[in-house]
């Protein structure tokens, strides 16, 4: 770490002539986790994050993120990949904001999601039938190109993802957001659209979805989304959700509900995330997923942690 200070401080004081700014980040968590089809264990998570950012002359603004996770315990043994390194690249100006890498597709970027808070192996996010909206992100080579521009309580989105080797046709999306304030709180609205074809025959995607979050009052937010994604070939899906989060000074609960209908049947499930902010960027977690099938991270059907999340 003493190393990655000191390379971190090279870059930033080399790179001052061009009025550039590098700085370095940190997460890491500790504790137990366990499920219904996993032995209890020690979970460890080191996460590294080097963000670069800098101005031309004319006032445009840009920059680039590198995630670096670099150390865990997972491994192979409950399907986490043991290491992932993902970078994205933006430009932004008075036309918006242009990002390429590892970064949301338009339909993804205007939707809200039903879970909030964090837990170790996000057992709140990773249960059978939940989404993340995303489905038709990384179907190619997983490099988007989106353009966001905002205006007020109004944004816009524009995605693509091209296929390196050609079979694809690119997938692209749109994607709309609009918030307006209530005598509570606030209201948003999101809409998105993606879709994708084979260059090889019939084989599209599409996915529509839309998504509505609302700030309650009394700490309470809540968001409901509704997404459907038909193909081709007849195999559609349809999907439904709902999140409620209670947050007063340092407590965070957030209960979420998911609902998938597949041509299999129906898939769904329920999250719990309780986070406590001990202050000076550490944060106490506790985290219970269950659905119809094994969950996203590998634990079973049934999953929980407890432990830490420490931001540097």
């Amino acid at each position: 770490m003493k190393k990655l200070l000191l390379a971190s401080t090279a870059l930033a004081a080399s790179a001052g002539y061009a009025a550039a700014d590098v700085s370095l980040s940190g997460y890491a968590e500790m504790g137990v986790v366990g499920g219904d089809v996993a032995e209890t264990q020690f979970h460890n998570d080191i996460d590294v994050t080097f963000k670069l950012s800098g101005e031309t002359d004319m006032g445009l603004s840009f920059g680039a993120t590198i995630d670096l996770d670099e150390i865990t315990n997972a491994g192979d043994d409950n399907g986490i990949p043991a290491n992932a390194n993902d970078s994205s690249v933006f430009i932004s100006g008075g036309f918006g904001t242009l990002t390429l890498g590892d970064t949301d597709g338009a339909h993804d970027w205007a939707m809200t999601e039903v879970a909030a808070g964090t837990t170790l192996t996000d057992d709140h996010s990773s249960y059978a039938g939940y989404s993340g909206n995303s489905e038709l992100d990384g179907v190619n080579d997983g490099q988007i190109l989106r353009w966001d521009y905002s205006a007020g309580a109004f944004a816009v989105a524009v995605s693509a993802e091209m296929d390196d080797a050609g079979v694809q046709d690119p997938t692209l999306g749109v994607g709309f957001k609009y918030t307006m304030d209530t005598a509570s709180g606030s209201l948003g609205f999101g809409l998105g659209y993606q879709m994708n074809d084979s260059a090889l025959g019939d084989t599209g995607w599409s996915q529509l979805g839309a998504s509505v979050s609302a700030d309650i009052g009394g700490g309470l937010s809540g968001v409901v989304n509704y997404w459907q994604l038909d193909s081709d070939g007849g195999v559609d899906v349809t999907h439904y959700a709902l999140g409620l989060t209670y947050q007063m000074d340092a407590l965070l609960v957030n209960v979420n509900y998911s609902n998938s209908d597949t041509p299999a049947g129906d898939v769904d499930g329920f999250g719990l995330a309780v986070n406590y902010d001990l202050g000076g960027g550490a944060v106490v977690m506790l985290g219970y997923g269950s659905g119809d099938g094994p969950s996203g991270n590998g634990l079973g059907e049934d999953t929980w942690s407890f432990g830490l999340g420490l931001s540097f």
